[in-house]
């Protein structure tokens, strides 16, 4: 008999949903450094039982299970979902008690590797589909200054001729979802952002995408739960020549 392994890797944007038909019950997990443990569901809508094997790493996407080096346990770390049926996971925090206090949002990655059960006895040629998805874990500490939900309040832009630097002066990640700036006639786009780290900076290349002013200066981010939330993009300072 002869099998091929196909892997197939997802990063979650707005959908729970894989295509191996394991459900994550979010798009994102935010794990407040003092909680013992949290809680997250898988749900199995396939009509056949999946093998699932789930991990985590500090963004390494090669990094394999066995060899990832974060302060998490994830339990259990191999399970077997029948069809229609759900699991709960348990990622457990496993810092020492003399570890430096956090002044910063951490970011690692939650890994679900969702493999098809084997072929009956006897078939050939089978292609063996795995499909992994990775979604955002952070790691918030309870005594960040602010709230999260000011933090791209504070941002700051800076105007630097058809691309725009940003500032992050705060301690939490923010995702960037769009950027859009009127500017020398004309509305600059960019669609696909990067996630600011925390106490950083980045430089937007933009694309002309008509005359100005038929939308306002905005911007998007993505919240803890994935939600789409629109912000007034000012002031925008211009850069000295």
């Amino acid at each position: 008999m002869n099998i091929r392994v196909l892997l197939v890797t997802a990063s979650l944007l707005a959908s729970t949903q894989t295509s191996a038909d394991v459900v994550i019950d979010r798009t994102r997990v935010v794990y407040p450094q003092q909680a013992r443990e949290m809680t997250l569901s898988l749900t199995n809508e396939a009509l056949e039982p999946r093998l699932v094997q789930v991990w985590i790493d500090a963004g390494d996407a090669m990094a394999r299970p066995e060899s990832s080096d974060v302060p998490f346990l994830v339990v259990p770390p191999l399970l077997r979902v029948e069809a229609g049926a759900g699991q709960a996971l348990r990622l457990i925090h496993t810092s020492e008690p003399d570890q430096p206090r956090l002044t910063t949002e951490s970011l690692y990655w939650l890994n679900v590797l969702v493999i098809r059960p084997a072929p009956p006895a006897g078939e050939s040629n089978h292609l063996s589909l795995a499909f992994r998805t990775r979604i955002k874990l952070f790691l918030r500490p309870e005594s960040l200054p602010g709230a999260v939900a000011d933090a791209p309040a504070a941002l700051r832009w800076t105007w630097q001729g058809r691309s725009l630097q940003v500032s992050n002066p705060g301690d939490y990640f923010i995702t960037l979802s769009s950027v859009v700036l009127n500017r020398e006639g004309r509305t600059w786009r960019n669609e696909l952002p990067p996630m600011l780290t925390p106490r950083s900076s980045a430089t937007l290349t933009l694309t002309a995408a008509g005359p100005a002013g038929q939308v306002e200066d905005q911007f998007t981010t993505l919240d803890d739960n994935g939600a789409s939330l629109s912000h007034a993009l000012a002031p925008v300072e211009t850069a000295a020549e």
